[in-house]
């Protein structure tokens, strides 16, 4: 496997050779001769990806990775190798800091997160998505296949380690109900649809999308619009609740984080840009210093 790198100095001899493994493993999971597959990498600086992402995706924001495939997938591919013996699979382009950032916040490692963005680029240069609910779930069982033979397996948060924690297969299936609610969001001003899901201790979900009006003060965010269904329902204590956007990750405004600090400070926030990337933190440590009555006021 051929990695023409942009600015190698960026990240250390080590975790390029973890690169190139990985980058390998992909390609012959797919059945083509890592031999005659080519990729280009690049560092780039969060003003250059923002560039990028705004230019060639009409997303106006930063992002942690670009993929620039040339094939549709591993057929056309291996028929390019038939022909000429060798393929250039594509382009991907790495925020370094994006990546290290976003590690800090999953409480692990720069390099496990660095290298899980370059799986994550590379199967899409071989074809694979994610737009689709199915095409989630082959992309996500590949990535964690990769991972777990390079010996860096996806681990829980450490910041939600303890009493109350959940499984990944609890904050997924939370995220995707948040995901399938923002279809109803009405967003008719800013054109950012957002749904959220809202657990309940006993295990009920409510969900909400935000509302806008044409006198913006009057609108709702879908975090407030499904706790006003939970709490007209008799509910106090809640569990978790996610938050997702099919335009970019979506987190938890400071209206919202104060309202819900009235009934369960230490709830579990679950967002992120998609499933394969899902953050999740207290509510305290999203607001730490939140806002109280005064005793004699209350």
């Amino acid at each position: 496997m051929q990695i023409y790198f942009d600015q190698e100095n960026q990240v250390s001899e080590e975790l390029l050779e973890t690169m190139k493994k990985a980058a390998s493993l992909c390609v012959k999971k797919e059945g083509l001769d890592e031999d005659s597959c080519e990729v280009s990498v690049s560092f780039v600086s969060g003003d250059e990806i923002h560039t990028l992402n705004r230019e060639y995706r009409g997303v106006d924001r930063v992002t942690d990775v670009l993929s620039f495939p040339q094939y549709e997938g591993a057929d056309e591919i291996q028929d390019v190798i038939d022909m000429i013996g060798t393929c250039e699979l594509g382009d991907v382009v790495i925020c370094r800091d994006r990546a290290r950032q976003q590690a800090e916040e999953f409480g692990h490692s720069f390099e496990r997160e660095l290298i899980y963005l370059f799986v994550h680029s590379i199967l899409h240069l071989l074809g694979y998505d994610h737009m689709q609910e199915e095409e989630k779930k082959v992309m996500r069982a590949r990535e964690e296949e990769i991972m777990d033979e390079l010996g860096i397996p996806r681990r829980t948060d450490r910041k939600e380690e303890g009493e109350g924690a959940l499984t990944e297969e609890q904050k997924t299936s939370l995220f995707r109900k948040a995901m399938e609610a923002s279809r109803n969001a009405y967003a008719p001003y800013s054109h950012y649809h957002v749904g959220a899901a809202l657990l309940a201790e006993d295990g009920q979900i409510f969900t909400g999308v935000n509302v806008e009006n044409a006198s913006y003060p009057a609108g709702i965010c879908a975090e407030r619009s499904a706790g006003v269904q939970a709490v007209t329902a008799g509910y106090r204590k809640f569990t978790a609740i996610a938050v997702a956007s099919p335009d970019g990750e979506a987190s938890m405004c400071g209206v919202c984080r104060q309202f819900f600090t009235e009934f369960s400070k230490d709830m579990i926030v679950i967002y992120g840009e998609d499933e394969a990337r899902l953050k999740a933190e207290r509510l305290s440590a999203l607001l730490p210093s939140d806002f109280v009555l005064p005793e004699k006021e209350r």
